[in-house]
């Protein structure tokens, strides 16, 4: 299965060397912009997979918040539900979509009709619950999607993508076709040893050397960093991959309450503890990212057209 996977993105380098081989010869290509300009003008999104090695962590409630508080910061956000077969970010933000992702590999939509608009003028591209043949595309379909997002003429500049849990062939896909990998964990045992499982998996078979860290319903700080200290530690000593904590965001019961009433608690309780870490996460990240991208020698592919267009190379 893990050969397949491989396969699969060896496809899409091919894909991805066929498109640039083909472009017009002498094309002018824009000049070279500062991780400013880029972010301002939205010329290259910033992509981003939040995924766990158990469910059940918090990830999509964190995915939501990130994005809006993005989007409060006037970025233009899409979410990408890629928990094909169990989606829940419609769920979580109280949204009805009509269409799904499913449509789109129909062949019966495209994805400006299937994109729905969610709080904070963020874009949700929602997935279908209950679908047990997307739990597990096969390589074609995989390959299908992509090529649907990469030739979508949009302009966001941050792309969330909600991945499933644990280490299905769909869960590596997309970690594997985004820029910066966000796994988030909680003090749990279980939790924290399926972190390290995934981190293991896409280390040893995919080369994947950098990770950010989330650590979720905790009491403090000091919890969060116990946690960080536990993964890095092992990742360091036996796999040698670079573990960077990002934050960690505190039990909170008033996030609960909003996830039962269908709103973000970024929303609904902007002055709760879970909200101010959501936002101060949020004005991190975006800090970071216009200093610096990582460099673990993947080739990546969401927008992999936009990148090449702009003169640019994924994380460089």
């Amino acid at each position: 299965m893990i050969d397949d996977l491989d396969t699969q993105m060896a496809t899409l380098k091919e894909l991805v060397a066929n498109k640039q081989a083909s472009a017009e010869p002498g094309a002018a290509k824009s000049a070279v912009l500062s991780p400013e300009d880029r972010l301002n003008q939205r010329k290259v999104p910033y992509t981003v997979a939040v995924t766990s090695g158990k469910g059940g962590v918090g990830k999509t409630v964190a995915t939501v918040n990130l994005a809006l508080n993005f989007a409060k910061h006037g970025l233009k956000v899409l979410l990408i539900d890629a928990d094909l077969g169990l989606a829940n970010i419609d769920v979580v933000l109280g949204l009805s979509p009509e269409h799904t992702i499913q449509d789109v590999l129909s062949g019966e939509m495209s994805l400006d009709e299937v994109a729905v608009e969610g709080p904070e003028g963020i874009t949700v591209l929602p997935a279908a619950s209950g679908v047990a043949e997307l739990s597990n595309l096969d390589e074609t379909q995989r390959l299908a999607l992509m090529d649907h997002i990469d030739r979508w003429n949009t302009d966001f500049d941050v792309v969330l993508v909600d991945t499933g849990a644990g280490i299905s062939p769909n869960v590596r896909f997309f970690v594997l076709a985004v820029e910066r990998i966000m796994v988030v964990a909680t003090p749990d045992p279980a939790s924290v040893t399926d972190a390290y499982a995934l981190m293991k998996v896409m280390f040893l078979n995919h080369r994947v050397t950098n990770f950010d860290l989330l650590v979720n319903q905790v009491q403090s700080r000091e919890e969060a960093l116990d946690v960080y200290r536990t993964l890095n530690k092992v990742l360091e000593q036996f796999l040698n991959i670079g573990l960077n904590f990002v934050g960690f965001i505190p039990q909170d019961p008033q996030l609960g309450q909003a996830t039962r009433k269908q709103q973000a608690v970024t929303q609904l309780f902007p002055e709760a503890p879970a909200s101010k870490a959501f936002a101060g996460l949020a004005g991190r990240l975006l800090k970071s990212w216009v200093h610096n991208r990582h460099d673990d020698g993947r080739l990546t592919f969401f927008w992999r057209k936009l990148l090449d267009d702009s003169g640019t190379t994924p994380n460089s």
